[in-house]
Order: C-alpha cells, then structure tokens, then sequence
C-alpha cells in the first residue's frame, strides 16, 4: 500500500521540489533587481551573472531553438502515426510540425536588433 502510493505521489513530489526552487530563484533575482532600482543603480539587460547576452537576442535564438525541436517532434510524429494510414490521427504531429515551422518563421521575420546598425543604416556600409 505505502510502495503504491509512494510510486503515485512520487512524480508530483520532484515535479514540485523543482517549480519551487526555480520559483525561489526567480523571486531572488526580482527582489535583487528591484533593491538595485531603489538604489538609483540601472540594472543590466542580462539575465545571467555572466553576463553574456543580452535578454532580447537570447529569446530570438530561443525561438528558433523552440521551433527546431518542436518541428522535429511534430515530423517524427507525423511519420510515425503515418503507418497507421491517413487519418485524423495524423494531427497529433501535423499540429506540433507546423506550430515548430511557425516559430522559425518568426524567427526569420524578427529583426536581428544587435546588427541592426551595421547594415545599411545611415552609418553602415551595406
């Protein structure tokens, strides 16, 4: 009985333990931004302690990650359910294929903001 409901309450318990320390570092780094803010002090558009990229390129390149690995999944999706034959089953990878083929769209529509100047602009060479 106790190995039966441990096997239920077991997935929940790790899917939970993870939200709240990701939650709890959210709320950590929102009260150290907003303490910089009160100090005067302009916080960076990074996200990261590294400082690596800033918030706007990272979230263009991960829409375009997004949209690999969905596409991916909808197209081995697709091709597996096709052996069934051609039936409404097939949406179940139909629609992650073309929400993934979406996501590259906008990716490829969305300005890249970071060369934006050196193109052709009033300074650039292009």
């Amino acid at each position: 009985m106790v190995e039966a409901l441990a096997a239920i309450f077991m997935p929940a318990i790790v899917v939970l333990i993870v939200f709240l320390y990701v939650g709890w570092n959210r709320y950590l780094k929102h009260r150290e931004r907003m303490a910089m803010i009160e100090k005067g002090l302009v916080p960076d558009l990074t996200d990261s302690d590294e400082g690596e990229e800033p918030v706007r390129s990272r979230r263009r390149r991960n829409r375009l990650d997004t949209g690999l690995i969905t596409a991916a999944i909808g197209l081995a999706l697709t091709l597996g359910l096709s052996s069934l034959g051609f039936g409404p089953w097939l949406l179940g990878g139909l629609i992650p294929l073309f929400v993934g083929l979406a996501n590259i769209l906008a990716y490829l529509l969305q300005p890249d903001t970071e060369h934006a100047g050196a193109k052709g602009g009033p300074g650039g060479t292009g």
